[in-house]
């Protein structure tokens, strides 16, 4: 194998996204903070509207995302009846949800991926992300261990699309037969490597059953011992 591929919320990091919190618990918390209080049903309906209303736009954000999420922001408290929201609770939604998803790291990411480096392994990301995820990785200071950094804002597609798995592989210079992916989502991750000729490694920190017989592990200590010395 001549890379190993790492997804990042949920495998490298514990985000709001992995640990299970949806996004109208961390506006609610949000807004509390403000002073507002808004039923969480109201919320996920507000949500679900400008999911509806602004669906695949951030594609055409790549480059200046945080215009994309002002905008959503924005559209999300018209929808709650806040029309002329005040430039001071978008930035506190902006604040909580860009620290939430910087995440913290899994206790073994540092020494996993600086013992692979050590072996003379290259390593990649692949994640549904957006053009963030550099300055997160650059935040946790793992800039330096990847040669490669794919996310889907920037294909267009999220996995399990195959094109984010072959740019990632083209950017690699490596053939999909000659790459590891590890990752904690079965039909993003697992399914979606598996299909373009990856071998794939499913990230089930939770010990549940798999759908099907696969090459699984609970943490990323268990990544070592299948690449090799």
């Amino acid at each position: 194998m001549r890379t190993v591929f790492f997804d990042f919320g949920g495998t490298l990091a514990r985000t709001w996204v992995s640990d299970g919190r949806t996004p109208a618990e961390l506006w609610g918390r949000t807004l509390g903070r403000w002073g507002l209080s808004v039923a969480p049903e109201q919320l996920a309906d507000a949500l679900r509207e400008t999911d509806h209303e602004l669906s695949g736009q951030i594609y055409r954000y790549l480059g200046r995302t945080p215009e994309f999420w002002n905008l959503f922001e924005s559209t999300a408290l018209g929808h709650l009846g806040l029309r002329d929201p005040p430039d001071e609770l978008l930035q506190l939604v902006r604040r909580e949800f860009d620290q939430a998803s910087r995440g913290t790291l899994f206790e073994e990411t540092r020494p996993v991926l600086f013992e692979l480096q050590r072996r003379g392994v290259a390593l990649g990301v692949i994640s549904n992300h957006n053009d963030a995820l550099r300055e997160i990785l650059a935040f946790h200071g793992l800039l330096r261990p990847f040669a490669t950094v794919t996310y889907s804002q920037e294909v267009g597609a999220e996995k399990p699309d195959r094109r984010v798995f072959d740019l990632a592989l083209a950017r690699a210079g490596c053939a999909a037969g000659e790459a590891i992916h590890v990752g904690d989502s079965w039909a993003a991750d697992y399914l979606g490597a598996k299909a373009v000729g990856m071998r794939a490694i499913w990230l089930n920190r939770r010990g549940r059953s798999p759908p099907e017989a696969c090459e699984s592990v609970s943490d990323l200590l268990g990544v070592l011992p299948l690449v090799g010395p």
